[in-house]
């Protein structure tokens, strides 16, 4: 009579027989290995994994269905490399001529800060692979209201980051919107007996309404004019360029409206901040085939991110050597007027996209359900309109504050979540299931699972691997937290303050 297998020795086979094409059942040990392997051997291709219970499947629908839903839905390969590209080729880059740098000090600010905005990117990536989360909000919330009984902690925390994030977009785009009427304004008439600037504003509000009215920026006319907007760039450049061989190249608009901190090194800083990372990194994967064995390197979130910032170098890397403080001549009427217009046509194609992913103001839900009509997106846009027509002492202040909000949601607060979550946190498990055992097990099944010996084993191998790995990041993210982030906030605020 033969002897039945122990529980160890049958777990233990089925895992190496079955491998990776293991169903998921409760909490044995063989899917516990299976549904968090190592991030090394993780293939691209694999769906966006947010859950690690018996209910995985269902949870990616779940995602799926939010992200298809939400302003940054499922997009292609293409496209998230443009949305990528996009907000490096925006008020920074047009303001480096005029920034006050000699060229050296430009080109090494300009590969410094590309480098760093594709190294805090590299952070968010991480993160959101980490933590298993898709966005902006759930990552904070893991990391600072982690666990039940902490529904209030994370009320406030939500609304904080929808606050920040709804606040420094509609703040850009308003400012987005000055800058294009400032740039247009030398060219029009002021005959009228309303301002120009106001009639200016409304009018190209009224002009890129009907591309804010879509849901999502993978709406088409969303993405064209995006397009458009590295077109617009793209003819900008070429009449710079020109007008720096003639000798007559001119500040690109008045810089009354713009505060004290956007000379010199901060404009490089604005230049390389970055928007969506989290939310297209979802989107990228939200859309990759699950039975694809090997991706495409199209599909690869990383790479797209290296091309973007690459790409953003070039282009902007020869603005280092134009000086427009010291023309030689006047400029060609037509040229100047060329690049005024192209340069307000790359600001303002921009602005839908900002204010599409700009979080809904927190109406309540009696008058939502009253009216189908937007109100939420109405409002938003009449208050960025009104922004931008605010006084010129006002609109200084205002812009100082869009950057250093951007300088903070770039280089500062990737850093503080990555710092926090790893090092004031415990660690999340990679094997081991976690405490709340798979309704569908038995609790001797979640209880065998967790008090595994070859599971703790391997916990602890997989944790000081991870550990390791780890050491030269948290190196990097301390320098760029400290020095470079809280240095250039200081640095910022005695700025403002008139301190040096």
């Amino acid at each position: 009579m033969s002897r039945p297998a122990s529980p160890r020795s049958s777990t233990s086979s089925d895992s190496f027989a079955s491998g990776r094409q293991s169903p998921l059942n409760g909490f044995d040990s063989s899917a516990a290995l299976i549904l968090v392997p190592d991030a090394d051997d993780t293939p691209a291709s694999t769906s966006f994994d947010f859950s690690s219970d018996d209910e995985a499947e269902e949870q990616s629908d779940l995602v799926l269905e939010r992200l298809r839903s939400s302003s940054v839905p499922p997009l292609s390969s293409l496209s998230v490399f443009l949305y990528l590209l996009v907000p490096y080729l925006k008020l920074g880059a047009l303001l480096l001529p005029e920034a006050g740098l000699q060229s050296k000090v430009g080109v090494l600010a300009v590969l410094a800060f590309a480098a760093l905005s594709a190294f805090t990117r590299q952070i968010w990536y991480m993160l959101a692979r980490y933590v298993r989360r898709s966005d902006l909000e759930e990552i904070v919330l893991e990391t600072f209201a982690r666990g039940r009984g902490k529904e209030r902690r994370r009320t406030v925390f939500r609304q904080l980051v929808r606050l920040s994030v709804g606040s420094l977009r509609v703040l850009t785009a308003a400012l987005y919107l000055r800058f294009s009427v400032d740039s247009l304004l030398p060219f029009l008439p002021d005959v009228l007996a309303v301002p120009s600037r106001l009639i200016t504003t409304l009018v190209l509000a009224a002009f890129i309404a009907p591309l804010y009215s879509a849901r999502s920026i993978g709406h088409r006319g969303v993405v064209y004019a995006s397009w458009l907007s590295l077109a617009a760039y793209a003819a900008w450049f070429s009449c710079i360029a020109y007008m720096h061989t003639a000798g007559a190249l001119m500040p690109v608009a008045d810089a009354a409206t713009l505060g004290k901190l956007w000379q010199g090194l901060p404009v490089v800083s604005f230049t390389f901040t970055t928007w969506w990372t989290v939310p297209l990194y979802a989107s990228l994967k939200s859309t990759a085939q699950p039975i694809t064995p090997k991706p495409r390197r199209s599909r690869s979130f990383k790479l797209l991110s290296v091309l973007s910032v690459a790409v953003a170098i070039a282009v902007i890397l020869p603005l280092a050597f134009f000086d427009a403080s010291t023309p030689s001549q006047p400029p060609v009427a037509s040229a100047k007027m060329a690049s005024a217009v192209f340069s307000a046509a790359s600001l303002l194609f921009s602005i839908p996209s900002i204010l599409i992913t700009t979080p809904a103001l927190p109406i309540p839900v009696s008058i939502r359900r009253a009216t189908a009509f937007p109100l939420s997106k109405v409002l938003l846009y009449l208050i960025t309109i009104s922004l931008s027509v605010l006084p010129a002492y006002i609109t200084r202040v205002g812009s100082d504050v869009v950057l250093i909000l951007a300088f903070l949601s770039t280089y500062v607060v990737p850093a503080f979540l990555h710092i926090t979550i790893h090092n004031f946190r415990r660690p999340l498990a990679i094997v081991i299931p976690p405490a709340t055992p798979n309704p569908s097990a038995s609790r001797l099944e979640a209880s065998d699972s967790r008090n595994d010996e070859l599971l703790q084993r391997k916990e602890r191998t997989l944790q000081r691997r991870r550990l390791g790995r780890r050491l030269v990041w948290d190196v990097a993210v301390w320098v760029l937290l400290v020095p470079i982030g809280g240095g250039g906030l200081v640095w910022a605020v005695g700025r403002v303050a008139d301190k040096w």
